[in-house]
């Protein structure tokens, strides 16, 4: 997978994406967000590690979040669906992940073109 690919995976808003593609890159996007809460707990009272890793889980929340949107998105085309309902996925971010990793994509093209887990 090239730069490009993998900056459509998690950053690109059109198209469409099969569930594996999504279960996988949502799995990653959830370990990422997880480390630094993990440097906090290991931290073990030491407030400035704290600080540090509360303001390193604070900036990548903000970017996480966006590409949590698009993989939505893109998960919500393979239905047929409008990806604007991907804008309550913070919401229910655990939940929508997991209903959205099991069922299958629409047979064949639809309205936003054929599956290719591409950005093409």
């Amino acid at each position: 997978m090239n730069r490009q690919q993998i900056l459509w995976v998690f950053f690109g808003f059109s198209g469409r994406i099969s569930r594996q593609a999504f279960a996988l890159a949502g799995l990653l996007l959830y370990v990422i967000r997880l480390y630094p809460v993990y440097r906090m707990i290991a931290a073990e009272g030491d407030e400035t590690v704290i600080n540090h890793w509360a303001s390193v889980f604070i900036a990548m929340f903000a970017v996480l979040i966006v590409s949590h949107i698009a993989l939505a998105m893109k998960r919500l085309h393979d239905f047929d669906r409008s990806g604007w309902w991907s804008l309550l996925f913070p919401i229910g971010d655990i939940i929508a992940f997991i209903l959205l990793c099991f069922p299958p994509g629409t047979a064949g093209a639809n309205r936003y073109g054929q599956r290719t887990d591409s950005a093409s």
